[in-house]
């Protein structure tokens, strides 16, 4: 398999093929300096520091979604993963995407717990109290979002320090293309732009028809993911035999840029602030540190 170089690549390859060592490459230019050296440090480590490791994905009962796992073995659910703890962190807030608190990706938890354990194993090694969240969200509060955290919450009465680093999400940066269309079509313009950005994203055409026409397991696992996402947006039900990839992820983007709609109006004064605050192509990571 090819080394992949955006974490919606690796998302795709990771959850779904997995069998081959995937390589995460991630920029740390986006670090924020923070007040204490200490927090500095970490982020550092956290953005530096490579991983390997096996998991194993966890399906769940997908009746729900008319999805049967009987036919899958727990050895193809196997895999390996390889890259930075920054950049497995950001693929881990990445599976963990959910509409309104729902999990787009179920089958991903193993990953995550990974994930935690092994960043743990990092942030233990230092001299001073650590906590790590990964947050993806297309703009702060979004419906649809994803967040890993590692570590305690700090104590309220204890001083804490903060680095911020990002990482390149895979997801279209698209806060320019909503600016012109907040310009247009308003709030509506907004939401079909960053819908489209995320449904593309989650679904990258051309590894997602591989994926849906390839072995157990991982036919079901994308169908499966397809057929969730269409639940939780309201979309119309998805025809995954016979409707194109393209088809598909019009459906879905339809459906979500409705509902993002809905929300931004509520939220924001303007669609011209709600454009502002478009954030698609990052995920941000917040490396808190404190006195133990």
């Amino acid at each position: 398999m090819r080394a992949i170089s955006t974490l919606v690549d690796t998302l795709v390859f990771l959850l779904l093929l997995g069998g081959a060592v995937t390589t995460l490459v991630v920029g740390t230019a986006g670090l924020q300096p923070a007040a204490d050296d200490r927090a500095d440090e970490t982020a550092r480590v956290v953005a530096t520091t490579t991983q390997t490791f096996e998991y194993e994905l966890t399906p769940p009962d997908g009746s729900k979604d008319d999805i049967s796992y009987d036919h899958v073995d727990n050895a193809s659910l196997r895999r390996t993963a390889h890259g930075t703890t920054a950049g497995l962190l950001g693929t881990a807030a990445l599976s963990a995407t959910t509409v309104d608190n729902e999990r787009i990706t179920p089958a991903s938890r193993g990953f995550e717990r990974v994930v935690r354990n092994e960043t743990n194993g990092v942030l233990s090694q230092r001299e001073t109290a650590t906590a790590v969240t990964a947050t993806w969200e297309p703009y702060a509060d979004a419906p649809i979002a994803g967040t890993v955290q590692v570590g305690p919450e700090p104590p309220r009465s204890t001083d804490v320090h903060a680095s911020t680093l990002t990482v390149d999400s895979g997801v279209d940066p698209v806060r320019e293309r909503a600016l012109d269309a907040a310009r247009r079509d308003g709030y509506d313009g907004v939401a079909r732009v960053v819908a489209s950005a995320v449904v593309t994203g989650l679904f990258p055409p051309t590894e997602t028809r591989v994926v849906l026409h390839g072995d157990t397991p991982v036919d079901t696992l994308a169908a499966h993911r397809y057929r969730r996402l269409a639940r939780l947006t309201s979309a119309p039900r998805l025809d995954i035999d016979q409707s194109s990839v393209e088809q598909m992820n019009r459906q879905l983007a339809g459906a979500l840029a409705d509902r993002l709609a809905h929300d931004v109006r509520q939220r924001f004064q303007s669609p011209t602030e709600a454009a502002r605050a478009v954030s698609t192509g990052e995920v941000r990571i917040v490396v808190r540190t404190w006195s133990p």
